[in-house]
């Protein structure tokens, strides 16, 4: 046991605790709190880390001093609240995390007052609610969505489809949620899924795809469909080995097309022949893989997602997403020293209409891509999308990087130039030459262009006495060369914009890191 308030508590449920059921009490015994909470993108004048097992927090972040205490609280809504702030802090910066501390309280005490047991239908009243207070209702709305992916009792994966529809505070324009929705799915988390993909292609390719088994071919299938077409669980249950068609056969450069025949997410009253989307290459082999490996027919069921495919798809995605990610993450998530970060295909889903509404897509190509049957949903995702002005703002850097916690390992070991021996990182980024600026300990040849990619590379050992932001200043460089093009041409949209943000994060974390760690 890492705290001492981790007892068991089914048989000391008191009235404040009246609002658990019998099993949500089980759940609750079986967490596990990391010791330790790091304030990962902490400046060297905030404090980096607080011990969840005090009875009172007490930190400074962002020049306010924090304080809060446990102590008036019975053992069991205690843990259920660090638990609750610990992955807020995950997510978020920890500034202002005595507000979410005071609504995490404010809602479990309207609850026991009301005596009412947690569950999401209670939950969704109480968000319905709440649409006047902006700070209450978004505190409540993250206690729903991680008790969904976290498979709290009483609340079900299915669940997060009907928190779309509730109106959100202060929305003068429509009572859709789309309207004024963001992007869940995060730079570093994008990095990692793409590389993951490549490199589970390049193993593929060799004598070790062997190592590879069914079901990790079944998972990152169903985590690429998600990543890259936005497809429910019901769309992954009615799909065929059939579905997968080659359009171009493979030419003399080993190039191929395919596409996907994918049902509609809703039905109307008639019935839609089946959306075709163009898939990548390197999702549409390893889906080809895993059809070869479990030797399915045309007319075969895709995947096996058994009596409820919603949990089945969360659960594969969320493994995929966990091996892809860096061995230092997965070694301190089984350790329990961090909590799993974990996300949900609806949001995979967002992710995907709102990366088509950026990029300048028509809302009759939303619709398709998605399946819907209407254009309404289409159209409010372009009507939420920043305009040029802030896409050009967060490639300058005059917005604030994001603090994910998972940035700080996208990197393996900082180390010295001098200690190590193997491969060495140079390379050319815009007109400046960068010579040794890190270690690589990819056993094979790398398909990314080095200096370049190497940032975001989980092979890539940054040198501490090396000055990155020599890199950084090369990036800055090409970007505005890119706007200047952009505004020349008048194509306010350019992709790049987008690209060489995440390279400049990467690059701004390790530099973050190397601030931080002490001499080595």
């Amino acid at each position: 046991m890492n705290l001492s308030i981790e007892t068991s508590y089914t048989n000391e449920i008191t009235t404040e605790e009246s609002v658990f059921s019998n099993e949500q009490l089980g759940f609750i015994d079986e967490i596990r709190l990391p010791k330790v909470v790091r304030f990962i993108r902490a400046d060297k004048f905030d404090d980096k880390f607080l011990n969840s097992s005090k009875d009172v927090w007490e930190f400074k972040y962002s020049g306010n001093l924090e304080r809060i205490s446990f102590k008036d609280m019975s053992c069991v809504e205690v843990k259920i609240t660090k638990f609750l702030l610990i992955k807020y802090i995950y997510k978020n910066s920890p500034s202002h995390l005595g507000d979410r501390f005071r609504n995490i309280r404010k809602f479990f005490k309207y609850l026991s007052g009301a005596e009412r047991r947690i569950n999401f239908k209670e939950s969704k009243n109480i968000l319905i609610k709440s649409t006047d207070d902006n700070q209450f209702y978004f505190s409540i709305k993250f206690i729903v969505t991680t008790f969904i992916l976290e498979g709290f009792p009483g609340f079900s994966i299915d669940d997060e489809y009907d928190l779309e529809v509730i109106k959100k505070p202060n929305s003068t324009r429509s009572s859709l949620y789309y309207e004024e929705y963001e992007d869940n799915i995060d730079l570093p988390t994008i990095n990692i899924i793409q590389k993951g993909f490549i490199e589970l292609n390049h193993i593929l390719n060799t004598a070790k795809k062997d190592s590879i088994s069914k079901s990790e071919l079944k998972n990152a299938s169903i985590l690429a469909l998600a990543f890259t077409t936005g497809m429910r669980p019901v769309q992954m249950s009615k799909l065929s080995a059939g579905d997968l068609k080659e359009d171009i056969p493979e030419d003399s450069l080993g190039i191929a097309r395919y596409s996907l025949l994918v049902p509609y997410a809703k039905q109307a009253r008639f019935t839609h022949k089946k959306v075709a989307i163009k898939l990548p290459e390197e999702i549409a082999f390893i889906i080809l893989t895993y059809i070869h490996r479990l030797k399915l027919s045309d007319t075969d069921k895709l995947f096996e997602l058994g009596e409820k495919s919603a949990v089945t798809c969360s659960e594969a995605i969320n493994d995929q997403l966990f091996k892809f990610s860096p061995v230092e993450y997965r070694t301190q998530v089984l350790s329990g020293d961090i909590l799993q970060i974990k996300y949900s295909m609806s949001q995979f889903r967002h992710h995907v209409g709102h990366s088509m509404a950026m990029s300048g897509a028509s809302a009759e190509e939303i619709a398709y891509l998605l399946g819907h049957s209407s254009l309404v949903v289409a159209r409010h995702y372009i009507f939420s999308s920043p305009e040029t002005a802030i896409i050009r703002a967060k490639a300058l850097g005059e917005n604030a990087a994001y603090k994910q916690m998972i940035a700080m390992f996208m990197t393996s070991t900082i180390v010295k130039k001098s200690k190590w021996l193997g491969k060495k990182v140079s390379g050319f980024v815009h007109k400046d030459f960068h010579h040794e600026i890190g270690g690589c300990a990819y056993d094979d040849t790398c398909p990314f262009e080095q200096v370049r990619n190497c940032y975001g590379c989980l092979y890539f050992h940054p040198f501490k006495d090396k000055d990155h932001s020599e890199v950084l200043e090369s990036i800055q460089s090409e970007v505005n060369d890119i706007i200047t093009i952009a505004d020349s041409t008048q194509c306010s949209r350019n992709p790049l914009l987008l690209v060489h943000e995440g390279t400049k994060f990467e690059i701004e974390s390790v530099i973050a890191r190397c601030s931080l760690m002490e001499d080595i």
